[in-house]
């Protein structure tokens, strides 16, 4: 027995220090970032390294990194949602985050546990999905597995709650229920965070995302680099450099096509293989090795993964215009609504609405991007390429035809097949169609336009497309069309716009379903035959019709399904009824026509009319005594008011007078009202401010052009508080545009476009003070030709400036402004900014520019010269900024026509 107690004491104590090695054991390890095990001894890191090439500094996936880091620390910030196209380099990004956060240092490591799962797409059911991520988090944690998921999220949101986690979820496709996983909401989980990729922002919002960070393509130089590192040394050679630019540029700076065909084209010697390349890219085709399965079909998840077939026929419908090429939203969705992808019992308001909505949903899914202005839409060079490869299919099946610049200058005909639905010839140097009927009967969409050569549509070319609902002519030579024309009973739009040398159409009268008459810049000088045939004619695009000089009365009233009519711009003049003529021209014009004239009044019988641009040529006072009062339930009213454009032989005055008028009638109701070429515009606006007693809420777009402006009275209260669009063209006797501002009361809390051309008096653009100490929606700024211009803001000493000038600007132009010296006095930074161009500014040496632009900032347009000159406060702001800057070619052509509207 005495033998025994120490025996067992001995064992005691050996035993108590064995447990105590142990647990001071695993207790380092907590320390050195690993955790106990629940299920087994085998410990968790923090994080796992995966492996993977590195993100370089100084490059966009360094910046968006370093975005998503800062994010990390914001506590407010929960859930990041990062989004992009396919093969843009989001999982790329993620896995280095991974990497980034397990390598730093303990006493910095903001998160106890970080888990890595990738989620992808998959075809089997929903709950297979939730089962396949809960075994991959329960993996990473130790945790065994349980047999139903109601446990498994019970026991992963129990071993989740002990730590401070990062949970990345890598390429989701559709929401998730964080519930039914079993990983607890960061929201109610303090110092835990969820950051998601996708290639859709819906899934984002739907996940509940607080900042969704979009991951852009490369720069010019870093796609280069990419290349290079994956063809090899070749791509440097003398006789091969010229031709793999060529095949990089293909690739749209996206890295999984850098990739693919990089490596396709690694260490190939041969010239002619690289031009075979590019012959079998240019085609979109998936000839190239590796193409197809490693970047078109994984970029076709993203088409699978789209809502319904209409939605998908809406998508491939894009690729029938060119690579690169701004698509006009107006233009791609009416042409969706003629097809029939969009209701055909819409209203045409209702239509394009809808028409938007289904665009933003694609390019939610970046599948479309926004185009060089703000109301088109293109498409990535690779994602077209993809759109036209599942469209064209393989063998004789294929149902879409596209040879959009191509530089053609004959259609052959042997690639008109029977099957065909969708044909594209646009933009082309096409200068005759064949005469031989081609039998193309299940064709409803082809496109002619922009082949600036033909000049002629031949009898017989039509009589092969019955089932056309969609043809565009625009941009042609045609001076007439066919009498086969009449035969095409199902055509739904008739786009003939920019044919400027077209002066007559044959009778429409037959074309019983044309919803859409596009006949913009044509020259014709009546209206087709036939048109008051046409009941469901939804629009009537007249603007720019110089030529035009009679519209009779009763065609207008026999178009009852009309809603949109245009006639900005055109030679048609518009007066009122039963008024005797009073001017020179009304005399000439009533002599010419003796038939009925359409006046304001004849258009008070179309019910359904709801957008109206016309130009006003009587006088404001004749208006106020007509009965307008339909005008009111028009949706959108805009006008033009002094001197507009005219066909040359009808007589005109040098300038229009209109200060004996009073306007507020119109201003009332017109939701854009332009002034050209009236003198004493002084005077109309003292009118305003001194009769004036309400606001003007209607009015959303303002344009002043061809007027002198002096110093007034000033209104006591904003009268365009809803003001959206401002343009000015050569107005002179003005210094700052807030010498305006102040007349009128402006404060413009909406304005979001301002265009300034041709004011040579102008020394900045606006004072900042009193009621205008910021612009916090204008996004958009462009000025040119204004020689005295020496800075846009300028803050008035003593004002407020705890508010910055432009917080949400994103595009600025700058074009011929000689004595431009900087752009803002004020030290800050337009940190929004996403294209700046400046041509002609040579004294423009100072840009609102810190490093923290890199974030937004997308492309930088000007001479390389005055690029050199510019001054910086650091380096560093400097080498940011470079690989967004692109040479000018042309420094005449000034960017924006992208910053302004159609029809301004």
């Amino acid at each position: 027995m005495e033998i025994v107690v120490p025996l067992v004491s001995s064992f005691v104590v050996e035993g108590a220090k064995f447990v105590f090695r142990s647990i001071t054991t695993k207790m380092r390890r907590c320390w050195h970032g690993e955790t106990i095990g629940d299920a087994t001894d085998r410990p968790i890191k923090v994080a796992e390294h995966i492996p993977g090439p590195s993100i370089r500094d100084h490059t966009t996936s360094s910046e968006t990194m370093a975005r998503v880091l800062e994010l990390l620390h914001e506590d407010k910030v929960r859930r990041i949602g990062i989004w992009g196209m396919g093969g843009v380099g989001k999982s790329y990004l993620v896995k280095n985050l991974n990497n980034k956060v397990s390598s730093t240092s303990l006493s910095r490591r903001p998160f106890s546990l970080v888990i890595f799962a990738t989620v992808s797409k998959t075809t089997s059911s929903r709950q297979l999905d939730v089962k396949n991520l809960q075994n991959k988090i329960a993996d990473r944690l130790n945790l065994k597995e349980e047999e139903t998921m109601e446990r498994t999220a019970i026991q992963l949101s129990k071993r989740l709650r002990r730590e401070k986690f990062l949970l990345i979820l890598d390429d989701v496709w559709e929401g998730i229920n964080l519930d039914l996983v079993g990983i607890p909401r960061p929201e109610n989980h303090l110092g835990s965070k969820i950051i998601l990729t996708s290639r859709s922002l819906d899934v984002c919002r739907t996940m509940m995302t607080d900042v969704e960070v979009k991951v852009e393509v490369l720069t010019d130089e870093e796609a280069w680099e990419l290349f290079k590192e994956h063809a090899g040394e070749v791509a440097d050679l003398q006789s091969i450099k010229p031709l793999a630019e060529t095949v990089c540029k293909e690739c749209g700076k996206l890295p999984l096509a850098l990739i693919t065909l990089g490596s396709a084209m690694r260490r190939k010697t041969r010239v002619g293989l690289w031009e075979d390349a590019i012959g079998e890219l240019k085609m979109s085709r998936s000839s190239i090795h590796g193409i197809e399965p490693n970047l078109y079909s994984s970029l076709k998840l993203s088409y699978d993964s789209l809502q319904n077939e209409k939605l998908k026929s809406c998508f491939l419908y894009c690729c029938l215009y060119p690579e690169d090429y701004s698509i006009l939203i107006s233009e791609l969705v009416e042409c969706w609504w003629a097809e029939g992808l969009i209701g055909d019992q819409l209203t045409y308001h209702a239509a394009l609405n809808r028409g938007i909505a289904l665009i933003e949903s694609l390019k939610d899914s970046c599948l479309l991007e926004t185009g060089d202005s703000d109301n088109s839409i293109k498409m990535h060079g690779v994602v077209r390429d993809v759109a036209i490869w599942i469209a064209t299919g393989a063998g004789p099946e294929s149902k879409f035809l596209v040879r959009a610049n191509f530089g053609m200058v004959r259609l052959l005909e042997v690639e008109l097949q029977r099957n065909l639905e969708r044909v594209s010839f646009m933009r082309n140097n096409i200068k005759a169609l064949s005469d031989q009927m081609i039998q193309c009967p299940k064709v409803i969409s082809i496109f002619l336009q922009y082949n600036p050569f033909l000049q002629k549509i031949p009898e017989n070319f039509l009589r092969g497309f019955r089932a056309l609902k969609v043809m565009n002519l625009g941009g042609t030579q045609v001076s007439s069309l066919p009498v086969s024309l009449l035969h095409l009973r199902d055509l739904r739009a008739l786009l003939l716009r920019g044919c400027n040398h077209l002066e007559e159409l044959p009778p429409l009268g037959s074309l019983i379903k044309l919803r859409i008459l596009d006949l913009h810049d044509t020259s014709i000088k009546q209206l087709p035959e036939g048109l008051d045939q046409l009941t469901n004619l939804r629009k009537l695009d007249l603007s720019y019709t110089l030529n035009l000089e009679f519209v009779p009365a009763e065609t207008v009233s026999k178009l009852t399904s009309l809603e949109f009519l245009d006639m900005t711009e055109s030679g048609y003049r518009w007066l009122i009824k039963q008024r005797p003529p009073l001017l020179y021209f009304e005399i000439y014009l009533q002599e010419r026509h003796t038939e009925h004239r359409a006046t304001l009044e004849d258009l008070q019988s179309l019910q359904r009319l709801s957008i109206l641009y016309l130009c006003l040529h009587d006088t404001v006072k004749a208006f106020e005594e007509c009965d307008v009062y339909w005008i009111e339930r028009l949706k959108t009213f805009r006008c033009s008011m002094g001197l507009t454009n005219s066909a040359r032989n009808i007589p005109r005055p040098m300038v229009r007078d209109l200060s004996g008028d009073r306007i507020e009638w119109f201003i009332s109701h017109a939701t854009s009202l332009a002034f050209d070429n009236c003198c004493n515009l002084h005077e109309i606006l003292e009118n305003l401010v001194i009769n004036r007693v309400e606001c003007f809420t209607n009015m959303k777009r303002l344009t002043l052009k061809d007027a002198m402006l002096n110093k007034g009275s000033n209104a006591q209260f904003d009268l365009l508080p809803n003001l959206e669009e401002l343009f000015l063209d050569n107005i002179g006797k003005i210094e700052s545009i807030s010498v305006l501002a102040d007349r009128l009361g402006l404060s413009l809390p909406r304005l979001e476009t301002l265009v300034v051309t041709r004011c040579n008096e102008l020394e900045n653009l606006f004072f900042l003070r009193g009621r205008i100490t910021s612009l916090p929606k204008l996004s958009k700024i462009k000025v040119d030709t204004c020689a005295h211009l020496n800075e846009l803001f300028q803050y008035v000493p003593g004002s407020a400036k705890e508010h910055a000038a432009v917080p949400d600007l994103r595009a600025v132009s700058l074009s011929g402004l000689p004595r431009l010296q900087c752009l803002c006095r004020r030290e800050e930074s337009w940190q929004s900014l996403e294209e700046l161009e400046v041509a002609h500014c040579p004294s423009l040496k100072k840009l609102p520019f810190r490093t923290m632009n890199g974030n937004s900032i997308k492309e930088i347009r000007g001479d390389t010269h005055w690029w050199s000159e510019v001054h910086w406060d650091t380096d560093d702001i400097k080498s940011s900024l470079d690989r967004h800057f692109k040479e000018m070619v042309d420094l005449q052509a000034s960017i924006s026509c992208s910053l302004v509207p159609e029809n301004c």
